[in-house]
């Protein structure tokens, strides 16, 4: 097999910004709406668009997603002292609005092999008590979600969704985001809706998202279609006009977007089958992935750190390299919550993740995988890549 040595000049990691006229025509129009604030008409139609996508009858749109996470905590009344489980594979945004509410963050294990709640240890957790729980599909990674909401149902405990990486990921036709009692979505510039900065909430109940706009709009309160200030406490969350305009034209790209994905995804995991040391993540049965990132579990006699550093020393970067992958309770910030979670530590040391992004052409395709062959101790011919 014949490698280069790395990628000359650049580096194939999980990044792809690429706007065009459509996106720049609908940001020109926020221009001429008649307001240029965070309550510009455009706001409200950039929420109907969110809420017709995921089919949940309430949307607000927000400053960024970790906000949005903060948003769906005010929004479902958790109050100083609640405990919200959630599970160290995610990433610090998770954590940070938990915190920031006064709460008890708590983490729970994750199950074998998945991204999701191991639902024994969650019971566990029962013991001493579980106001809420965030679940966290890294890079796009579904899960069965069904077992998990009953769980909540029974024991009367709060669902909240934190979906950042998980824009059109589904299970039996139902999209991630539509499960719980309140969703937090981000829209960054590594999303696959990206405005740059921004984030929104999903959720079924009316009057969570009426709390929720209440704390984003200086705690304003509307009366006979009036708002007043100074009925409740709140801050100012909102989202630019910019911001939505540019979301309008994102949805409306997403469905294509997540399908060139997925052929890249289809690509390399039929190129990738002859490296022995590398498995696909876990999904869903009969669930795609959205193409976030691909997902691998390293088996080698080596660390999965190593090698992942090493691909990144040939131009592919793993995500898990790029974030200084770790479990969250090992975080300085964090120790004091720390919780021993095996299955989340053991998942955390293993695996790499993979570009597969729209922007990815067939030539990047090839040196993925004959790089990612090499390095993963699979010295034979791969393939080349149609």
């Amino acid at each position: 097999m014949t490698v280069t040595p790395k990628i000359a000049n650049r580096k194939l990691q999980n990044l792809h910004i690429n706007f065009d006229e459509q996106d720049l025509k609908l940001i020109r129009h926020a221009f001429e709406a008649d307001s240029f604030s965070g309550k510009s008409p455009i706001i409200s139609d950039y929420e109907a668009v969110i809420s017709h996508y995921f089919d949940v009858p309430h949307a607000l749109a927000c400053c960024n997603g970790t906000v949005a996470i903060e948003l769906a905590l005010k929004g479902l009344g958790l109050t100083s002292g609640a405990k919200v489980g959630l599970p160290p594979t995610a990433p610090i945004m998770t954590i940070l609005p938990i915190l920031n509410c006064g709460l008890e963050p708590v983490f729970y294990d994750v199950a074998p092999d998945s991204f999701g709640p191991d639902l024994d240890d969650l019971t566990v957790l029962l013991v001493d008590g579980l106001d809420a729980i965030i679940t966290v599909p890294m890079w796009g990674y579904p899960w069965d979600m069904e077992p998990l909401v009953r769980f909540c149902k029974s024991h009367n405990i709060l669902l909240i969704e934190d979906c950042a990486h998980s824009f059109g990921t589904h299970m039996n036709g139902r999209k991630f985001g539509s499960f719980g009692d309140a969703a937090a979505f981000s829209t960054h510039e590594r999303k696959l809706v990206s405005t740059g900065e921004g984030g929104f909430c999903l959720t079924p109940h009316k009057d969570v998202r009426t709390r929720m706009r209440t704390w984003q709009h200086h705690g304003a309160k509307t009366k006979d279609g009036a708002e007043f200030l100074g009925a409740a406490l709140g801050t100012n969350y909102k989202l630019s006009p910019i911001c939505a305009a540019l979301g309008i034209s994102q949805f409306g790209k997403l469905d294509a977007k997540i399908q060139q994905r997925q052929m890249t995804v289809a690509k390399l995991r039929d190129k990738l089958k002859a490296v022995h040391t590398l498995r696909e993540f876990k999904r869903f049965p009969g669930s795609e992935i959205n193409g976030y990132a691909m997902v691998y579990w390293y088996v080698g006699e080596t660390t999965a750190e190593t090698r992942a550093t090493e691909l990144g020393e040939r131009g592919i970067q793993s995500d898990t390299v790029r974030y200084k992958y770790k479990p969250l309770y090992k975080e300085k910030a964090f120790r004091n919550y720390r919780r021993p979670c095996p299955n989340a530590e053991r998942l955390i040391s293993s695996i790499i993740t993979l570009p597969c992004h729209e922007g990815l052409n067939d030539t990047d395709v090839h040196d993925i995988v004959n790089i990612t062959g090499d390095v993963f101790c699979n010295r034979h011919q791969i393939g080349k890549v149609a």
